[in-house]
């Protein structure tokens, strides 16, 4: 278990997309409110809205999911899609873990679903085809989304 929670202090750098703003951290953000499990906030310096998904570290370690977790932020690092959530920042404190990446907000296709949206012919075929970009874009990568 100690090896994990060293593992969980490792640090990751910045996007590479976004390197010149060095180490980033909470400071560098105001949170404006709370989505899900998550944040989402302004980066003070450039006023763009992300969202933040955090996560204790202690946890991750109790619950045995350090390894997803990190392996998740491998991925994102490695991604970079127009129809898929980029991944900018990652940092932590003593506490928690943060990921920082695009906010995306009118809920889902999954919660319009729910809610009984009738799309029009015209509005599926664009979601499949931005779907199937994204899949694609993903079987490039050798990423298997479920």
């Amino acid at each position: 278990m100690v090896g994990d929670l060293d593992y969980c202090t490792k640090s990751f750098p910045a996007h590479p997309k976004d390197s010149q703003w060095g180490s980033v951290t909470f400071d560098h953000f105001q949170i404006l409110r709370a989505i899900g499990k998550g944040s989402f906030g302004k980066k003070k310096d450039t006023k763009k809205m992300y969202a933040m998904k955090y996560m204790n570290k202690l946890k991750c370690v109790q619950r045995n999911e350090v390894r997803n977790v990190f392996k998740e932020l491998q991925i994102l690092q490695t991604l970079e899609h127009p129809f898929l959530v980029n991944f900018w920042y990652s940092f932590q404190d003593e506490e928690d873990m943060f990921m920082v990446v695009d906010l995306l907000l009118g809920g889902d296709l999954r919660y319009h679903l729910q809610q009984n949206v009738h799309f029009s012919e015209s509005t599926v075929k664009l979601y499949i085809c931005e779907l199937a970009l994204a899949l694609h874009y993903l079987r490039s990568k050798h990423i298997i989304h479920r």
